[in-house]
């Protein structure tokens, strides 16, 4: 029997085998199959199970609930009123300072009803997690990494301030869902690597970003809430120090840029979480299935591991691809077939 259980409200809605595999994924458990976690952005996807060429987020759900997906990882927030229409066009346009603020309250609520208004259409088989922006790449994003890195060393204290105000909101948006208990997985999205290793020396991401990681969900940690940062890249030089910081688990697992997620199962057993690895880039069917086929093998064992895409299924994966990844997971993913 697993000890994590999601929170009363997504327990009633979730399908009881859905649940089940989650929380025992969680607890580095096996159920009956690695659970899937996975984002769909393709619109071929979307029409094969709506026959909707412009679907809604409620016909987007038949897809994952048609390919088997338990976990939606991304959040991808509405504009629900014309007015938010119009300034979320308007802000394309103005300057980039606007984002440059602590979330008020109205804002933050605007957000979390959102949130449990899409998670409801999720349900039951599949559970919508929190994804939020942590607070380093919004901030050189939102300058540009040129800039940025220039303004790292002749404005140190104005970039520490900038971080500061994304870190503060990230508190706040973990704080507001550890109180509502909207469930136990929470993504923080943060890119700190690229293919040949950290964007920023490690001294820096100690001094300037960890800290303020581990201050922000602190409030999530109370509640034993499981943090995911997702971050493209090899960050295998600042892994001790994520776990540290209270970090339980990493998507997706690049290994494009070498990270290899069996050895990183053999190191860190049941102290680490591993979300997604497997790559669609380049691959046909009989390649997609393969990689699927070694991924479960290398790290699915013992539970701690949710299998999905390494960014995504985008407009540009292949239909035929796609059902094949998801046919291989039906396949080889139950963990009787795996031993």
């Amino acid at each position: 029997m697993t000890n994590n259980k999601l929170c009363a409200t997504v327990q009633i809605m979730l399908d009881l085998k859905v649940k089940n595999r989650i929380n025992s994924a969680l607890n580095f458990q096996e159920y009956d199959r690695v659970p899937v976690c996975d984002f769909l952005h393709n619109k071929k996807i979307f029409y094969y199970f709506s026959h909707q060429h412009h679907p809604t987020i409620e016909d987007k759900v038949k897809a994952y609930h048609g390919l088997g997906i338990d976990i939606c990882w991304r959040f991808e927030r509405r504009q629900t009123h014309r007015f938010d229409k119009f300034w979320h066009a308007l802000k394309k346009y103005t300057v980039r300072q606007h984002r440059f603020h602590v979330l008020n309250n109205e804002e933050l609520q605007t957000e979390v009803v959102d949130f449990k208004e899409q998670q409801k259409l999720f349900e039951p088989h599949t559970y919508l997690a929190m994804s939020v922006e942590g607070c380093l790449s919004v901030a050189y994003r939102s300058l540009g990494l040129k800039n940025f890195c220039e303004r790292m060393y002749v404005e140190p204290i104005e970039i520490e301030r900038l971080i500061e105000i994304f870190a503060e909101n990230l508190y706040i948006r973990a704080s507001e869902f550890a109180r509502q208990e909207l469930g136990n997985i929470f993504f923080i999205t943060d890119d700190i690597a690229y293919e040949k290793g950290l964007i920023f020396s490690t001294s820096f991401l100690q001094r300037n970003w960890l800290p303020r990681i581990k201050n922000a969900i602190a409030p999530l940690k109370e509640k034993n809430i499981k943090v995911i940062l997702h971050s493209d890249g090899n960050i295998s030089d600042i892994l001790e120090d994520l776990i540290d910081a209270g970090i339980d688990g990493i998507h997706p697992v690049d290994s494009i840029s070498g990270m290899d997620i069996g050895i990183l199962k053999k190191t860190y057993a049941k102290g680490l979480l591993l979300f997604g690895n497997v790559v669609f880039t380049g691959q046909d069917e009989k390649g997609i299935i393969e990689q699927t086929q070694k991924c479960i093998k290398s790290a699915s064992y013992s539970g701690g591991h949710f299998i999905g895409s390494r960014a995504g299924i985008y407009d540009n994966i292949e239909f035929a691809t796609v059902f094949a990844f998801f046919n291989a997971i039906n396949d080889f993913g139950h963990y009787s077939s795996e031993k």
